[in-house]
């Protein structure tokens, strides 16, 4: 798997994620705990990032 595609892939299903958890718990609840606790959702695609970098180059 390239490094890139990983990042498109975390990504599409972080938002995927975020989406279906709105329709399932609404909206202001889901958004509230993303608002509460950034840090670790920032925390979290920091070492993906990380995790990412042993996958090769597409280039």
């Amino acid at each position: 798997m390239k490094r890139e595609y990983f990042g498109m892939l975390f990504i599409i299903v972080f938002v995927a994620l975020i989406f279906i958890a709105a329709t399932i718990f609404g909206n202001e609840v889901v958004f509230d705990n993303l608002s509460r606790y950034i840090v670790v959702w920032i925390l979290v695609a920091f070492y993906a990032g990380q995790y990412s970098m042993k996958f090769p180059k597409a280039f």
